[in-house]
């Protein structure tokens, strides 16, 4: 396993997860819910986090359990859990490891999670775990995302950008996050450092933290031949989170897998 295989979120960079992460342009969450609501029975969310996806699925009454290998984000979700009413197991565990002794109709691994698995081995090794967890009639379902403008752009490797720039809490305080990537176009890998800062309301940084990850892309043939090779029978990729076919020009891919 390399030394950045799999991402454990800590920090200010854990504590801003929610600040940066609120958009959703491609109505993910409701994609995931559809999903969901349609297929019915137990659901797994692989890498939960602080629940952006597992909460809304609590509310519909979906039975879900969560799962990721930050201990910061299990404690977050389960908070925001129990603040909401609801009920779900959160677990602190690894994606490329678990073995919770139960299966599930469908298991899902949202926000670019697989991504986030650096080795070939591991991902694979991640797949098969998920195949293992699945009922006989049981899905997966997972996004990636394909980072084309850094892609074509080789003119940003390297190079430090603002990314975001949100308002927070009552005091005029801001939280920024630059980026700066150096893309293997060879190896489909993205070396993402990521700085994040606080700004008082007079400018002043009073917070400052730089992170590093990678993440790994990969083209739909690919995709297919690695879940086959995992023991996946069935596989289907949307583009978008819509109803086409994943294809040139689709920022994201959501991929059903059997």
């Amino acid at each position: 396993m390399g030394s950045m295989s799999y991402k454990d979120y800590n920090g200010l960079e854990a504590e801003l997860y929610d600040v940066f992460r609120g958009g959703d342009e491609l109505d993910e969450i409701g994609f995931y819910c559809g999903v969901a609501a349609d297929k019915g029975g137990k659901c797994l969310d692989l890498g939960c986090g602080t629940g952006r996806v597992l909460i809304p699925l609590a509310q519909q009454g979906i039975n879900i359990t969560g799962l990721d290998a930050s201990q910061f984000m299990v404690e977050e979700c389960r908070a925001r859990v129990s603040a909401e009413g609801l009920s779900a197991d959160i677990l602190h565990d690894d994606m490329r490891t678990f073995d919770l002794g139960q299966s599930f109709d469908l298991v899902m691994l949202p926000g670019a999670t697989f991504q986030l698995i650096e080795e070939r081995q591991d991902a694979m090794n991640a797949l098969q775990r998920v195949r293992d967890h699945l009922l006989p009639d049981g899905v997966m379902l997972m996004s990636l995302f394909i980072p084309y403008y850094e892609i074509v752009n080789e003119s940003l490797d390297g190079v430090w950008r603002l990314e975001r720039d949100e308002s927070i809490g009552d005091e005029g305080e801001r939280a920024l996050c630059h980026v700066c990537a150096d893309l293997d176009r060879c190896e489909q890998v993205m070396d993402m450092r990521q700085r994040f800062e606080i700004i008082d309301k007079n400018g002043i940084t009073v917070r400052s933290e730089v992170k590093r990850s990678r993440l790994r892309w990969y083209g739909k043939y690919e995709l297919e031949l690695l879940l086959a090779s995992a023991g996946f029978q069935s596989v289907e990729i949307l583009g978008d989170f819509g109803d086409e076919e994943a294809g040139d020009g689709h920022a994201a891919m959501a991929v059903f897998a059997k």
